[in-house]
C-alpha cells in the first residue's frame, strides 16, 4: 500500500519510521538485545528465552509485545473518538482513501513523552521502555483504511517481502512502474535501517537522555501534519 501514498505522505512515513527506528536502536543496546519496535525479535527472544527457562528474560520481551499491543489499541481508539480536525475532511472509516490519522501521531507523541519522562527519573526509568514500545505500537496506526493498517511503519518483513517481489517484477517485465514501487519500499526499509543507526550512536554519545531527541522528531513530525490537514480543510471551507 506504501505505493498509493502521495509524496508528501511517503515523507510522512519515513520520517515517522526512521524515528521508531531511532528509538529501537537506542533502546536496543540500552536493554541489551530487546527491541521497542521490532515485535517479531522480541517473540522470537521470548521464546528462546522460555525454551531455556529464562523466565525474567521472557518477561521482559513478552511485556515490551504486550505494551505494543496496549499503544496499538490506544491509537485505535483515537482514531475512532478522537478529535476529526486531526484528520482530512473527506476521511472516515469507511472510506477506501489512505490519509495520515493526526490522532495515532499524537497518540504516539504523548506516549513518547511520557516515556521520556520517566526515563529521568530513577524509580520509574525501567517503565521506559516499556511506554516508548507503546508509542512505537501508535505509530502504526498513522495509515489505516477501515479501521485496519496500510502501511505498517514499524514491521520491515512484509516491507522487504514487497521489495524482493517488485525489483523482480521490475527485472521480469522491464517495468519502470515496478522500478518505482521497489524503490519506496526500499526508503522506507532504509529509513528505519538508517534511524536505528543514529539511535545507536546517540545512546554511545548521549545516553538514556537521546531519547528526547526522539521525542522532539515525534512533535514536529505531528505538528506538520496537524498543519498541513487544518490548511487542507480551510482551502475546502473557502
Amino acid at each position: 500500500m506504501a505505493a498509493q501514498l502521495t509524496t508528501r505522505q511517503r515523507l510522512l512515513a519515513v520520517g515517522l519510521t526512521a524515528n521508531a527506528g531511532f528509538a529501537d536502536g537506542l533502546f536496543f543496546i540500552h536493554l541489551g538485545g530487546y527491541f521497542v519496535s521490532f515485535m517479531s525479535g522480541n517473540s522470537t527472544r521470548a521464546a528462546a528465552a522460555l525454551a531455556q527457562g529464562h523466565h525474567v528474560e521472557w518477561l521482559a520481551a513478552s511485556g515490551l509485545i504486550f505494551a505494543f499491543l496496549i499503544g496499538v489499541m490506544m491509537s485505535s481508539f483515537a482514531v475512532r473518538f478522537g478529535p476529526k480536525r486531526f484528520h482530512p475532511p473527506s476521511e472516515s472509516l469507511l472510506s477506501e482513501q489512505i490519509a495520515p490519522h493526526g490522532s495515532a501521531v499524537w497518540t504516539a507523541v504523548l506516549l513518547m513523552l511520557f516515556g521520556a519522562i520517566s526515563s529521568v527519573f530513577e524509580p520509574t526509568q525501567a517503565a521506559a521502555p516499556f511506554i516508548i514500545a507503546s508509542a512505537t505500537g501508535a505509530i502504526n496506526g498513522t495509515f489505516t483504511r477501515r479501521g485496519e493498517v496500510t502501511v505498517g511503519l514499524t514491521y520491515m518483513t512484509g516491507t522487504l517481502v514487497k521489495m524482493g517481489q517488485a525489483l523482480a517484477s521490475a527485472i521480469a517485465l522491464g517495468s519502470i512502474v515496478y522500478l518505482s514501487r521497489f524503490l519506496q519500499y526500499l526508503f522506507l526499509w532504509a529509513a528505519i535501517s538508517i534511524g536505528a543507526l543514529l539511535g545507536g550512536w546517540a545512546y554511545v554519545a548521549l545516553g538514556l537522555p537521546s531519547v528526547w531527541l526522539s521525542v522532539a522528531t515525534m512533535i514536529v513530525l505531528a505538528i506538520m501534519l496537524t498543519w498541513r490537514v487544518k490548511k487542507r480543510t480551510d482551502r475546502n471551507d473557502t
